[in-house]
């Protein structure tokens, strides 16, 4: 039982790698396909492409019950219905105006997430790390689960410490289906002296490179299509 349990956890983490794969190599493109259409001066096209890449992610996000889901969803469904109505809306109706506000305000949107993106996973690391230094001997108590869209079961420790006399529990909340702690095992945690149950958890390098492109792609395509916008 404890080798067809192993077993599936390895078909899953190749099955998880290249899915994770496909999406950062889509992501990428659609990045490209971005900052090509700004270069272009089609800031419509660009705003699109953008849009189908926050429509995607928020389906995956819905799919796996992620609480971001709906928002990338309803971001994404922005930025390809009003650039759509903006271009091509006075062939439908005569009423609608060529042309508005409405480039330059979603252009000037996602150079902003770009930026924020880019400063923000540093700044509130520090700040979690700051706040957080009070170090403190914990033991994995349970492991919370969560089942994944096929079907997989993924875990997240629980860890429980003494601090002042009290007991804490703390989750981490971040699921895996490998390398998961088992029970009983001892580590060391760094809490926030002035509130105990504030758990400083260290984000993983690849999540933050992930946001950093991202980041990076944002920005440099929203400053590329404010550029066009104003030059023409």
């Amino acid at each position: 039982m404890e080798e067809k349990t192993k077993e599936e956890k390895k078909d899953y983490t190749v099955h998880d790698a290249i899915i994770t794969g496909a999406c950062i190599f889509w992501a990428i493109a659609s990045i490209i396909f971005m900052i090509y259409f700004s270069g272009l001066s089609q800031v419509t096209f660009a705003i699109m492409t953008l849009g189908q890449l926050f429509l995607i992610l928020g389906i995956i996000a819905i799919v796996r019950r992620q609480t971001t889901g709906p928002v990338f969803t309803i971001t994404g469904l922005a930025c390809i219905i009003l650039p759509a109505i903006n271009e091509w809306g006075y062939l439908f109706n005569e009423s609608i105006p060529s042309e508005s506000l409405i480039p330059i305000l979603l252009s000037t949107a996602i150079t902003l997430i770009g930026l924020v993106m880019l400063i923000a996973p540093e700044v509130l690391e520090n700040m979690a790390a700051i706040r957080c230094k009070e170090i403190v001997k914990a033991e994995v108590v349970d492991l919370k689960t969560t089942t994944l869209a096929d079907e997989t079961i993924a875990y997240a420790p629980i860890y429980s410490y003494n601090y002042n006399d009290k007991v804490y529990t703390k989750c981490t909340e971040k699921y895996k289906i490998t390398e998961v702690p088992e029970i009983g095992a001892k580590t060391e945690l760094r809490i926030n002296a002035k509130k105990p149950e504030d758990v400083y958890f260290e984000a993983s390098k690849a999540s933050k490179m992930l946001i950093y492109i991202f980041g990076a792609g944002f920005f440099i395509t929203g400053l590329g299509m404010i550029l066009t916008i104003l030059s023409i």
